[in-house]
C-alpha cells in the first residue's frame, strides 16, 4: 500500500514505514529514492534489497553524493559500490582508498571516473587493472588523455592493446614509431 501511494506522489518520512519491503526486499525508501527523494539518514541509506542494492545506491543513480566513507563502500551483489555509482554520474574523488575499490570485474572507482574524462598522473592509480587487463591509463587514453611516460605507454591488456596503441589510434604522435597489427587498425574508431 505505501509503495503504491509513493507512485501516486506521496512522500513518507516515517522511519518504520520507509523500511517496509516487498518480497524482493525493495523498501519504501528505495521506491522514493527512485523518484529522486533524498535522505541523509545512515540507517535508511544502508537498507538493501535482495541484490544488496541500497537506498544510497539508488540515490547515487539520481545524482546524490556523499563523502561518508562507510556509505561510499556499500556494495551491491556485483561488488559495485556507492562510490562507483557516484562516479558514473560525474562525482570524483582523489582519495586513494576509494579510487581502489573494485567491483567483481575488477573495475575500480578510478576506472569509472576515467570513463567520464577524469584524469590522474598517479602511476599507481594508472596501473590499476581490471579482470580484462585494462588499466585506468587505458580508460583515460580512450577519452583523449596522453602521456609520454614509457612505463605507462607499455601497459598491455589481455588482448595485447597498450596505452600507446590507443593514443596513436586517437591521433597522438610521437617520435618513437610503433606499428599497429592489422587487427587493431579500426578497433577504437567509432
Amino acid at each position: 500500500m505505501a509503495q503504491e501511494q509513493i507512485k501516486d506522489g506521496w512522500i513518507i518520512e516515517d522511519k518504520e514505514m520507509l523500511k517496509l519491503a516487498h518480497e524482493r526486499g525493495r523498501t519504501v525508501a528505495h521506491v522514493q529514492a527512485k523518484n529522486e527523494w533524498i535522505t541523509e539518514n545512515k540507517k535508511i541509506l544502508r537498507l538493501a534489497d535482495e541484490q544488496r542494492w541500497t537506498v544510497a545506491h539508488e540515490q547515487a543513480c539520481h545524482g546524490w553524493t556523499t563523502e561518508d566513507e562507510k556509505i561510499l563502500r556499500l556494495t551491491d551483489e556485483l561488488g559495485q559500490t556507492v562510490a562507483h555509482w557516484q562516479a558514473e554520474h560525474g562525482w570524483t574523488t582523489e582519495d586513494e582508498k576509494i579510487l581502489r575499490l573494485a567491483d567483481e570485474q575488477g573495475q575500480t572507482v578510478a576506472h569509472w571516473q576515467a570513463e567520464h574524462k577524469w584524469t590522474t598522473e598517479d602511476e599507481e592509480i594508472l596501473k590499476l587493472t581490471d579482470k580484462r587487463g585494462r588499466t585506468v591509463a587505458h580508460e583515460q587514453a580512450k577519452h583523449g588523455w596522453t602521456t609520454e611516460n614509457k612505463k605507462i605507454l607499455r601497459l598491455t591488456d589481455e588482448q595485447g592493446w597498450t596505452v600507446e596503441h590507443i593514443q596513436i589510434i586517437l591521433g597522438w604522435e610521437t617520435k618513437d614509431v610503433i606499428t599497429l597489427p592489422n587487427k587493431f587498425k579500426n578497433f577504437w574508431k567509432h
